[in-house]
């Protein structure tokens, strides 16, 4: 089962067409991550998006597109627990299912999202670093 999990992850990683950030004017307040996504066999959406938006009481919050899953093909739902549930960003057991790039757009309970963050900061500002997998010293 982990095997055929980790197959849809890699085909979906696949079906990406491009990433974007869009910083708010007052870059303070927020940004979005826009991901483009080719047509898959997975879901529907072309293009997702996750919002972070920082509350006037300074707590970061997060609002993401629902992701349209085509039947049978949700990734985040856990084994043997369809439609149940989702994973989230901590595994409840042993050899349970990892959290995935699915798992974390989904989940909105995050606050001050890390991942977010990386990506904003680091892979969007510096794409290079990654492609040519250089290491900083």
């Amino acid at each position: 089962l982990g095997e055929k999990r980790e197959e849809k992850a890699v085909v979906s990683t696949q079906s990406t067409g491009q990433l974007s950030v869009e910083e708010t004017e007052d870059i303070r307040s927020g940004y979005k991550i826009i991901f483009e996504f080719k047509t898959n066999p997975f879901f529907e959406n072309k293009q997702l998006v996750k919002e972070f938006t920082m509350s006037e009481s300074g707590e970061m919050g997060t609002s993401e597109t629902k992701i349209n899953w085509k039947q049978g093909m949700a990734l985040t739902e856990k084994s043997g627990d369809k439609g149940k549930g989702k994973v989230g960003g901590k595994r409840d057991k042993p050899g349970d299912d990892p959290p995935s790039f699915f798992s974390w757009f989904e989940d909105n309970s995050m606050g001050g999202d890390e991942v977010g963050e990386v990506i904003k900061d680091d892979i969007w500002a510096n794409p290079m670093q990654y492609y040519l997998d250089l290491d900083e010293d």
